[in-house]
């Protein structure tokens, strides 16, 4: 399911333009990472494709819907929406009913429903904890009930906001499975964040917003090969990409894994 978008703007009531003529296209399946400093237009951009926000000139498509026309309800079959903060996002007090209550609401037979949140809570470790209220577990553990369940309700594309905060390397290393499942499945997978390490690792391309403007869109071997633009827009890259680049690897190591693999093959 492609995502379109075309010369979108939007301001906040007093405010300057948060997006001011973007431009892009997602084809079905991609793994997209969406970066820019704080205040750039990632959110209000991410937040026009399950139209929590409208365009105010310019349209959005999620396949052969055009957002404008459709209601946030209507939206949540092909855009599942994780927010930064997961305690703006729960309410339920089990994690089984929280995780279960959007493809209880898209419809799904009680069998469905059943298999798509065991499978969620398993591949975010909550198996055990489903009968819990998510208010019992830390801010990583609602965190990760958020992502679940988004996960359940298998919409064609998935968006997350800051998904790695909060979360230590055991968790961030399991979100990045998650990643991976969801590729599998055909999922478009939509993340905003500043976690350059973990992008770098799982990610195939880079749209960076500067003030409101998509002004770079590229594959992540060439996004970090950019770096006038990225040091305009206060963007560093991963340092194993750093090492990789001053020691004349092409393509430059964004992981670990590529740096060792690629030093091998030198030697």
């Amino acid at each position: 399911m492609q995502i379109r978008v075309d010369d979108l703007h939007f301001s906040y009531p007093g405010e300057g333009k948060a997006l001011d003529g973007v431009s892009l296209a997602i084809r079905p399946g991609e793994k997209v990472a969406l970066v820019g400093q704080n205040g750039s237009g990632k959110t209000t951009l991410a937040r026009h494709l399950n139209v929590l926000l409208r365009p105010q000139a310019g349209t959005v498509q999620i396949g052969d819907w055009r957002t404008s026309e459709h209601s946030p309800a209507q939206m949540a079959r092909r855009v599942a929406y994780v927010f930064q903060n997961p305690d703006e996002q729960l309410f339920h007090q089990q994690i089984w009913g929280e995780v279960a209550f959007g493809p209880q609401n898209l419809s799904y037979s009680p069998e469905q429903v059943r298999i798509q949140v065991e499978q969620a809570l398993d591949l975010l470790g909550l198996s055990g904890a489903a009968q819990l209220n998510p208010r019992d577990l830390g801010y990583s553990g609602r965190k990760r009930v958020a992502i679940a369940s988004a996960i359940a309700m298998k919409t064609p594309v998935v968006i997350f906001d800051e998904p790695t905060a909060g979360l230590d390397a055991k968790e961030q290393e399991q979100f990045g499975r998650v990643i991976s499942f969801l590729h599998q499945e055909g999922k478009t997978v939509l993340v905003i964040s500043h976690d350059m390490d973990f992008l770098a690792e799982n990610f195939d391309r880079f749209l960076l917003i500067k003030k409101g403007q998509l002004i770079l869109d590229a594959p992540a071997q060439h996004f970090f090969e950019q770096d006038l633009i990225l040091k305009a827009s206060a963007i560093a890259a991963p340092q194993i990409t750093k090492l990789s680049q001053n020691l004349g690897q092409s393509p430059a190591a964004l992981s670990i894994e590529q740096f060792i693999n690629c030093r091998i093959s030198e030697s």
